[in-house]
């Protein structure tokens, strides 16, 4: 599976597998080994973040069906068979493909063989926001990402989808005991803005001109932007939020911080974050070093204390015990 391999639910009978998707899938009617009398097997793995689920699975034959999906889902198929059928439209999904399906979309069976699938459910407002940031545009600006229909994602440049899969499923992996790391990593930012690439691979090749490098209008956002990650340095950024903020797209915003100051958004916002955590380490305060990393906005105090050691040569604990 894509993650949680050493940690997911094994199954030998598909509606005890069809039980344990429930909860992401509350229409699911039917979930029977295809043929009937073939022996099942299955396992899977889910986590569950803001506006966004994944689920890894693997199974040997299986059928399913449901009434409705709740809510807009993005299915990738690695390895097997599998035939979907949505209302009347009949999808073949031989080889590495990636199946978009919007929430409301009626009556739907899907028949597996030898399955390795990574399915996301997601709310279509992150896509929308992402693709405001990817093309520079304000917030509210209407976006085309032709959505509001069934439809096969491909990916004509870029990463393969079976790579973008399988990082997305490293990347879980990696932090699946702590999934709220992964929301204050901004995962689900990054998976939107892949998927709408997905959605608009036009996109690739016609990227909106970044600003003249030192115009008015690139100081102006950098100006916004900075303004906004100072006033709390605590909060969770994104690469999205970041650039509908400053009306660029993502990769302007990044060739205006880098003519700047020589650094990505992100890294510019983690020297800000440290500068303010010395300050208040130098300060006769009580707080504990795990408290000051979580309020300054690192994921935890461990990695603030590695970041903080390499751009001031001493850990918190040196750095604090040295105040008068």
């Amino acid at each position: 599976m894509l993650f949680g391999n050493d940690r997911c639910a094994t199954f030998s009978a598909p509606a005890a597998f069809g039980e344990s998707v429930l909860p992401l899938w509350p229409k699911l009617q039917d979930c029977d080994a295809q043929p009937r009398d073939n022996a099942f097997a299955g396992q899977s793995a889910s986590v569950v973040l803001p506006g966004m689920s994944a689920i890894a699975a693997s199974f040997t034959s299986l059928r399913v069906a449901v009434a409705d999906n709740t809510r807009a889902s993005v299915s990738f198929k690695l390895e097997g068979h599998n035939e979907l059928r949505v209302q009347n439209q009949k999808l073949d999904l031989t080889g590495p493909r990636c199946v978009f399906i919007p929430a409301g979309s009626g009556p739907q069976e899907a028949v597996g063989q030898g399955q390795n699938v990574l399915m996301l459910q997601l709310d279509p407002q992150g896509l929308h926001m992402a693709a405001r940031a990817l093309r520079g545009l304000e917030a509210g600006s209407p976006v085309n990402l032709d959505h509001g229909r069934v439809r096969l994602l491909t990916s004509q440049m870029g990463p393969s989808l079976e790579a973008l899969a399988r990082h997305i499923g490293a990347t879980i992996h990696l932090h699946l005991d702590q999934p709220d790391l992964l929301h204050r990593l901004g995962f689900q930012d990054f998976v939107h803005r892949q998927l709408v690439l997905l959605f608009r691979p036009d996109w690739l090749t016609a990227e909106s001109r970044p600003p003249r490098p030192g115009s008015l209008r690139e100081r102006l956002a950098v100006d916004k932007v900075c303004d906004a990650m100072l006033a709390e340095p605590g909060a969770r950024f994104t690469l999205s939020e970041l650039a509908q903020l400053g009306c660029l797209s993502v990769r302007a915003l990044q060739y205006a911080f880098q003519h700047r100051f020589g650094q990505s958004p992100m890294q510019w916002l983690r020297d800000q974050r440290l500068a303010t955590a010395r300050q208040r380490l130098l300060q006769d305060s009580a707080d504990s070093i795990a408290q000051i990393a979580m309020d300054c906005g690192f994921a935890s105090a461990s990695s603030f204390s590695a970041f903080y050691r390499e751009r001031y040569g001493e850990s918190p604990a040196q750095n604090r015990a040295r105040r008068v």
